[in-house]
């Protein structure tokens, strides 16, 4: 064999072993994959409101997740971003009792160690208090969910704002 060959299959050889290493830690790594199903959107004061925020996804990775920090931000219509204080589960539950008008309340608010094995499906509600009016964040540009795993991993999944529907003349 010539010289340049045994440095062209080392290469080629190199180069199996990195994409097999990325394949094998992209899984090894856990994570949440799927999307906001709900928003709701709640006035508490003249200057506050509440996004309560239900979601469904899945663990496709080989190792079991448990639930972290859980938040929720908002771009408002200008582009002004703002974060929201995540509200317990107790009180979000205070929220659907007191609050009929949100409906019922489909899923359980997602708490902080709840275990998602790998695989496995979940689904859960997040709610934040947000330091604005109610109309503006209705007209907010997009909400962002992030979940951490306890691990330092973070899904995030994402909502646009639907377009202003059109006015007829």
């Amino acid at each position: 064999m010539k010289p340049y060959q045994f440095v062209l299959a080392g290469l080629l050889g190199a180069g199996a072993l990195l994409w097999f290493a990325l394949l094998i830690s992209d899984r090894s790594t856990a994570q949440l994959e799927g999307g906001i199903t709900q928003v709701r959107t709640l006035a508490m004061d003249e200057k506050s409101s509440v996004a309560i925020v239900d979601f469904e996804a899945s663990n496709p990775s080989i190792v079991e997740m448990m639930i972290g920090d859980r938040t929720l931000s908002i771009t408002n219509q200008r582009g002004v971003p703002y974060e929201g204080r995540t509200i317990g589960a107790v009180d979000i539950k205070g929220l659907f009792q007191y609050f009929p008008a949100l409906g019922e309340m489909k899923n359980a608010a997602l708490i902080k160690r709840v275990r998602v094995p790998a695989g496995e499906p979940v689904s859960g509600m997040v709610a934040a208090r947000f330091e604005i009016p109610k109309h503006e964040l209705d007209l907010r540009q997009d909400l962002t969910l992030r979940i951490a795993d306890i691990d330092g991993s973070v899904s995030t999944f994402r909502v646009e704002a639907e377009p202003a529907p059109a006015k007829s003349r």
